[in-house]
């Protein structure tokens, strides 16, 4: 009895104590803006997407950004939160200057909080990262649209945890716990529009699905490696082994404008009506 009340003491030591060890601010400028009306209406046609797919948004009063997603099938097959298209008649893929791309939705069996978002067409596929490389203090990388706006957040792994989602009938999730180290200035209110956004690892390889984050506390969660697993096994996804930047507490800013530039990660939104 001893015994177990030592291990559980060392187990409640390693999640409060080490990550106060790995207290940092690894804070970036702020993400350039998406591009406007008169830039992409050039650019438009250079999309990875089908041209007759490319839709005109409505109004800002009739729209609302809801998360992120990111392409796990160049022939346009997304990750995206559950959250982000519930209750949405039309989900769409914002690419800027007032335009985006419609997609269907496609539920993944036995897995409750993530889908896959299907469009003609997204950019290169990130590749999965290796499950056997994830050791507690290893970093990861968060790029998306917080608060509706690009940006990121760097994080430090911590541990497994239980989190109960909050729809009734939804079973608890065993999910990742990191400690946020630093995300983008200018960032107004919580990360969690980057829900459903990729937790890359230093060479750019997805470890898990961005869940939420708990500001008070520092903390950010994600999916674990083997739900990611899960969703991304019903996707087209093909091996892809060109190189991938290298990511750091220094540049994770720049490598995440790329991914946004180069549509493969991207904002969900919801057309109203």
């Amino acid at each position: 009895m001893k015994a177990d009340w030592l291990l559980y003491a060392a187990a409640i030591a390693i999640l409060v104590i080490v990550p106060g060890a790995w207290h940092e601010n690894s804070a970036l400028p702020e993400a350039p803006p998406p591009p406007g009306v008169g830039e992409m209406s050039l650019f438009a046609t250079f999309t990875p997407f089908s041209a007759g797919s490319i839709i005109n948004l409505p109004t800002d009063d009739q729209r609302v950004m809801t998360g992120t997603a990111f392409a796990i099938a160049a022939s346009g097959e997304w990750i995206m939160a559950r959250e982000s298209i519930a209750g949405c008649p039309h989900p769409f893929l914002n690419i800027g200057g007032n335009l985006g791309v419609p997609f269907t939705v496609r539920d993944v069996k036995s897995v409750d909080g993530y889908v896959i978002g299907v469009t003609q067409g997204a950019g290169r596929a990130l590749s999965l990262a290796d499950p056997s490389t994830i050791e507690a203090g290893v970093r990861g990388f968060m790029p998306g649209y917080p608060s509706d706006l690009p940006g990121e957040a760097t994080a430090r792994y911590i541990g497994t945890v239980t989190l109960k989602r909050a729809k009734r009938g939804d079973q608890p999730e065993t999910v990742m716990a990191w400690a946020r180290a630093g995300k983008t200035n200018g960032i107004r209110g919580d990360l969690n529009k980057l829900a459903g956004g990729p937790v890359l690892d230093d060479n750019s390889r997805v470890i898990g699905i961005t869940i939420k984050e708990k500001p008070r506390r520092g903390r950010i969660y994600s999916s674990t490696p083997q739900t990611l697993a899960k969703v991304a096994s019903t996707a087209a996804i093909k091996p892809d082994f060109d190189n991938e930047a290298v990511i750091t507490k220094a540049n994770y800013g720049i490598v995440s404008d790329t991914l946004r530039r180069e549509y493969r990660v991207a904002q969900v939104g919801c057309i109203k009506s």
